[in-house]
């Protein structure tokens, strides 16, 4: 049967997501997408040919509606160490408001699960590394200009690439604590790290 005519392409896509993001790739079975998105297997399979075409769609959508806004927190902000907060506060919410141990991040969890072994997941994930890595150097160049220390751009694009990858460790950790403020810590531990190689004055303990 096809999928039913008020169940859109992108509501299936919704439905779908959750089911990946908490499980994984290999976890899900056909039969817990069609529970999860009440339509039939026939319909996911004229819809996206299969479960892997659909994790694709669900990844790029996760990407849209999560990722992405939170990668714009970054390259919008006119205040370096401030945007690079508000991108972990962004991160720490969503996790707080599912509850904890948290939801993780999608894409990270496909960065060891699936895209190893699937070029379209891997160059999901890549366009995804590298566009948080830039916004992360635009950030740490903001604040590198308020300090007297000369960083080089070279740095800046080390401290941007141990951030993409400190940040997609926190939001895997965060699938096996129960408690928030261990997210929290690490963002201030983090932020005080940033300040100290930036050779920017510490700031006290929220």
């Amino acid at each position: 049967m096809p999928r039913p005519r008020s169940k859109s392409r992108d509501d299936l896509i919704s439905s779908a997501m959750g089911v990946f993001w908490e499980n994984g790739f290999n976890a899900t079975s056909i039969e817990d997408l069609v529970v999860a998105t009440s339509v039939s297997r026939g319909g996911i399979y004229a819809d996206f040919g299969g479960k892997e075409d659909l994790f694709l769609a669900c990844l790029e959508a996760y990407r849209a509606r999560f990722a992405n806004p939170a990668i714009h927190i970054l390259a919008s902000g006119s205040n370096g160490l401030e945007s690079i907060e508000a991108y972990f506060d962004y991160f720490i919410t969503l996790h707080e408001k599912r509850g904890m141990p948290g939801p993780g991040c999608f894409i990270a969890s496909t960065m060891t699960e699936l895209a190893p072994h699937n070029s379209e997941a891997l160059r999901i994930v890549n366009e995804h590394s590298s566009e948080l890595k830039s916004a992360f150097a635009r950030s740490l160049t903001q604040a590198a200009s308020t300090s007297r220390k000369q960083i080089a751009k070279t740095e800046i694009s080390e401290i941007a690439e141990f951030l993409v990858t400190s940040s997609q460790g926190l939001w895997s950790y965060g699938k096996s604590v129960s408690d928030i403020r261990v997210l929290k810590r690490f963002k201030m531990t983090l932020l005080g790290l940033l300040r100290f190689r930036l050779g920017l004055p510490a700031m006290g303990r929220k």
